[in-house]
């Protein structure tokens, strides 16, 4: 035990004697104490999920610690550039420990509004690719040095892709009885990028006049080519006796309804910086109507 605390404790040792003779030689006391100073890196960047109102840029920071002890990290500060202008500047302070003799990674997300970067940018939204550069500070509490901000930056560009849009078209009714309804809900998807998608998930809550009617998802993928859209059927059996017997009414009159439509998408696209992409849509209107 005590051979193995001997440098920690030549360390503080050193520190005492670099703080008494007013010389703060931390050269000194890395060296006393064997301390290595870790080597932060960016090694890669992708677009984790997407709105209507922004996206969410992920950061992955590489920190590679050389010492036989695990080392904490006390969180970072960065700075995000685009086009050469800085959009915004922040900082986490989420711990995280980094393993002995091995390298950890760090997920730094970073959330973008296409407001914020149209009035930075002017018709930066238009563009199919932005430029970026990333400056980031990892804070590491080193032992007996205490924390030390090691810099790590990245450059590169992104794509500005648009979240595909998803609304209702109709409302089929196939048979209508006092009791309840078969009706084919119609829904149509656009994708307004300029290269084409498939959507691995879709899971959607539909809402028609205050009263749910549907909550589930769809397990099929559904390809998209550039600027291109697809029709989506979805099937439902509705109980008046649940539901009202309004609704009955609403459905023999052929009225129109309104329609609240929820719900999250994943897709992937060619590009390798849009592979599971989220994509959370939220959607109103009114359907239905003779």
């Amino acid at each position: 035990m005590c051979k193995k605390n001997a440098p920690l404790l030549a360390g503080l040792f050193v520190l005492m004697v670099a703080l008494v003779s007013g010389c703060g030689s931390m050269d000194a006391v890395k060296k006393a104490t064997g301390v290595k100073e870790p080597t932060v890196s960016i090694a890669g960047m992708n677009i984790s999920s997407i709105s209507a109102e922004g996206l969410t840029l992920q950061f992955a920071l590489d920190v590679d610690n050389p010492n036989p002890i695990p080392l904490n990290l006390a969180g970072f500060d960065y700075t995000l550039m685009l086009d050469g202008k800085q959009l915004m500047a922040g900082e986490q302070r989420d711990k995280v420990k980094i393993k002995a003799r091995g390298n950890s990674q760090v997920k730094v997300p970073v959330s973008l509004k296409f407001s914020d970067i149209s009035q930075l940018i002017s018709g930066a939204t238009n563009k199919e690719n932005l430029n970026y550069e990333l400056k980031t500070a990892a804070l590491v509490d080193l032992p007996v040095i205490g924390v030390k901000k090691i810099p790590a930056s990245n450059k590169g560009t992104f794509p500005v892709p648009k979240a595909p849009d998803i609304s209702l078209t109709g409302i089929d009714v196939k048979k209508l009885s006092l009791t309840g309804a078969k009706v084919v809900v119609g829904a149509n998807i656009d994708n307004p990028n300029s290269f084409g998608i498939d959507i691995n998930k879709l899971i959607y809550n539909l809402s028609i006049n205050g009263k749910q009617w549907a909550k589930s998802d769809v397990d099929k993928t559904i390809s998209l080519s550039e600027k291109g859209s697809s029709s989506l059927s979805i099937p439902l059996e509705l109980n008046f006796l649940e539901m009202g017997s309004s609704l009955y009414k609403t459905l023999m009159q052929g009225k129109e309804m309104n329609y609240d439509l929820t719900g999250d998408m994943k897709f992937d696209a060619g590009h390798p910086l849009l592979k599971g992409v989220d994509a959370p849509f939220s959607k109103t209107g009114v359907v239905g109507g003779e």
